[in-house]
C-alpha cells in the first residue's frame, strides 16, 4: 500500500504559478474595492462555501470580503429530511435566485463579485454570474472553477451558458482555474474489490487561490501606501490583538452593503 495523494498537491502549486499574472490583476481589483471603502462579494453554493469561510472572519483575513451565502444552497450535510441533499440540489436549479439575492444588497461602484463553483457548470452559480453581469456591467466579475470542465461540459442553465462563458463575455471578467482535473477526483486505483476514484481537488484548489489572492491583495494595498486591517491570531497573542478594530471596519463596510447612497449603476433599476 502506497500513499499517492500528496503528489497531487504539485498540480495545485503549478496551477497557481501558471496564473500569477492573472491573480495579480484580480488582486488589483480587490484592492480597488477595499481602498474605496467597498467590498468583494463572494458567492458559492454546496461545498464551495469553504472558500468563503477562509475569506471572512478568519485569522489572516482582510476586511472587505462579504459573503453571499443562502442556507438552502450551502447546507449540504443532511442526507434525509426537509434539508436533505436532494432538496438542496433541487434548489440549485431554481433560476432567478441570483437576481433575488442581489436585490438584498447595495453594490458600490468599485465592488467586485467572485463566484466560486467547482465545475463551472452549476446552474445556481451561473444564475448569479448572469444576474451580476446583466445588472452591473461595469463592476468586475471573477469566476473560480475548473476551466476545462466549464468550457467543455454541457450547460445546465437555460441560458445555454456555463460560468466560463458568462465571465468571458463580461467587460471586466476574469476566469481563474481551481486546478482540479475533469470530474474533480484526482486519485485512481484498482483494488481487490473494484476500481475506485477518490480525493477531490476542487476545495484545496479554491482555498489555495483564496490565500494567494489574499497575499497579493495586501501587497498591492501596501504598494499604494494604504494601511489595511488583517485579522491576527488571537490565540497566540490573547483576545483582542486587533479583533475589535478588525470587526469595526468589517461592520462599517457591511453597513454600506445594507445601505449605500452611492450605489453603482444598476441596469435592473434603470429598466424598471
Amino acid at each position: 500500500m502506497e500513499l499517492t495523494f500528496p503528489a497531487q498537491l504539485d498540480r495545485i502549486k503549478e496551477n497557481l504559478l501558471a496564473q500569477e499574472d492573472r491573480l495579480k490583476r484580480v488582486a488589483s481589483l480587490y484592492a480597488d474595492a477595499i481602498e474605496n471603502g467597498g467590498v468583494v462579494h463572494i458567492y458559492a453554493n454546496g461545498h464551495s462555501r469553504i472558500a468563503i469561510e477562509e475569506s471572512v472572519v478568519r485569522m489572516g483575513a482582510l476586511t472587505g470580503f462579504h459573503p453571499l451565502l443562502s442556507v438552502g444552497l450551502t447546507t449540504f450535510m443532511d442526507v434525509i429530511g426537509a434539508n436533505g441533499i436532494r432538496v438542496n440540489q433541487a434548489i440549485e436549479f431554481i433560476e432567478g435566485l441570483g437576481d433575488k439575492m442581489l436585490d438584498e444588497i447595495h453594490v458600490a461602484p468599485h465592488d467586485v463579485l467572485l463566484v466560486v463553483t467547482a465545475t463551472g457548470t452549476t446552474s445556481a452559480a451561473v444564475d448569479m454570474a448572469l444576474a451580476w453581469s446583466n445588472r452591473f456591467p461595469n463592476n468586475p466579475l471573477i469566476g473560480l472553477c475548473c476551466v476545462e470542465q466549464s468550457k467543455t461540459a454541457s450547460p445546465k442553465h437555460s441560458s445555454g451558458k456555463n460560468l466560463s462563458e458568462v465571465v468571458d463575455e463580461h467587460a471586466k471578467g476574469f476566469l481563474i482555474n481551481n486546478g482540479m482535473p475533469m470530474g474533480d477526483l484526482s486519485v485512481s486505483f484498482s483494488g481487490q474489490t473494484g476500481d475506485y476514484q477518490i480525493c477531490p481537488l476542487s476545495s484545496i484548489g479554491s482555498l489555495s487561490v483564496t490565500h494567494s489572492l489574499n497575499e497579493l491583495t495586501i501587497k498591492e494595498l501596501d504598494s499604494r501606501n494604504y494601511s489595511h486591517l488583517v485579522l491576527q491570531n488571537m490565540h497566540l497573542g490573547g483576545y483582542g490583538v486587533n479583533y475589535d478594530e478588525w470587526i469595526l471596519d468589517q461592520r462599517k463596510r457591511y453597513a454600506r452593503v445594507v445601505f449605500n447612497p452611492k450605489v453603482a449603476a444598476d441596469e435592473k433599476s434603470a429598466n424598471e
